[in-house]
């Protein structure tokens, strides 16, 4: 994750849905609360709520991502998206 850029928040452990968007405030580091080198973390900071979450039943029902790694692992912390899989999904959440 980079300075800047857009990402969604899921929220798993309530609802399983994505509740709306956030912006990188402080791009990826060494989790301060280990000396473990796999554990990472990031700063965001909230840009926009969804009207209405967009559900995880909705997203496995939505051409275009039939292959987000949150179909195949729900509880998924941080995965990637494509351009498109983000387009897909701010749109969705504009209906």
């Amino acid at each position: 994750m980079r300075l800047g850029d857009e990402v969604l928040f899921y929220h798993s452990k309530e609802g399983n849905c994505i509740m709306g968007k956030m912006k990188v405030t402080e791009e990826t580091h060494q989790d301060k609360t280990t000396a473990d080198p796999s554990w990472v973390s990031a700063a965001f900071e909230p840009v926009m709520s969804f009207e209405t979450p967009i559900s995880l039943s909705i997203i496995k029902n939505t051409k275009g991502l039939e292959n987000l790694g949150l179909i195949k692992q729900p509880r998924l912390a941080v995965m990637p998206l494509s351009n498109i899989e983000f387009e897909i999904l701010t749109n969705i959440s504009n209906y």
